[in-house]
């Protein structure tokens, strides 16, 4: 006599990249990755049938493509992915700080190696563009991440893989809110404002609670109809 069947597996999001979508543990109050909100966020726009997606967060602050996989992360995120998954990919910020993972060299090839080893499982790879930075010169919001968003984009058509643009989004959340109204998406804390913090913090690279759960918002309308393909597209204007 068969035991009884097994109910099957929720469908899940696995979240590789850095800091800006990482979860943070708590003496890190008031920063926050965005990949922290993406699950409420996104089983609400999941029509019935679709959903409850459960989103796994193995980002991890300070990693590159290279770093992810050296740590062991990329291993432990492949170990137990199958076709029912999807795998959302961002790097970029830490990249960029090394000569060998150039946009056009080290850190496309590294990302069409992820690409293809979640194909290789028959997982659904998602690639975004690196989030923006709130750095302003003169009134002017600054573009900081040079050639990568290219890259990814390239990636994206070479390999026939979603990319989610979620510098352009991010670009567009901070000039909507404008140069002031804008910290409060990122790490800003007055001194003496939390015992974590007593020097206070500035931190226009990091999102707040605040703006993680608004990158979130905005990540999960794009992300929403690559898992239901009945679901229409949210136009931008109407994006959280």
């Amino acid at each position: 006599m068969s035991g009884p069947e097994r109910p099957a597996r929720r469908r899940r999001v696995l979240l590789a990249g850095d800091s800006t979508v990482a979860p943070y543990v708590a003496p890190e109050f008031p920063l926050c990755g965005w990949g922290a909100h993406l699950g409420a966020a996104l089983n609400a726009l999941l029509p019935a049938g679709e959903g409850p997606v459960h989103v796994v967060d193995l980002a991890r602050n300070g990693a590159t493509t290279r770093s992810h996989r050296e740590e062991g992360l990329w291993d432990a995120l492949l170990g137990g992915t199958t076709a029912r998954d999807t795998v959302i990919l961002q790097f970029g910020h830490n990249d960029q700080k090394h000569a060998d993972l150039d946009a056009a060299g080290g850190y496309t090839a590294r990302l069409a190696q992820m690409v293809h080893e979640v194909r290789e499982r028959g997982a659904q790879p998602v690639l975004c563009t690196p989030v923006a930075r709130r750095h302003y010169a003169e009134g002017r919001l600054l573009e900081t991440h040079g050639d990568y968003p290219r890259a990814v984009h390239e990636l994206g058509r070479t390999l026939d893989v979603p990319v989610l643009d979620l510098h352009a989004e991010t670009r567009a959340l901070i000039l909507d809110l404008g140069e002031e109204g804008s910290q409060r998406l990122f790490g800003r804390m007055a001194p003496g404002e939390s015992p974590l913090r007593p020097d206070g913090l500035v931190d226009d690279t990091h999102f707040s609670i605040d703006g993680a759960i608004a990158v979130a918002d905005r990540v999960a309308p794009l992300l929403a109809p690559l898992l239901a393909p009945d679901l229409a597209p949210v136009p931008a204007a109407q994006r959280a």
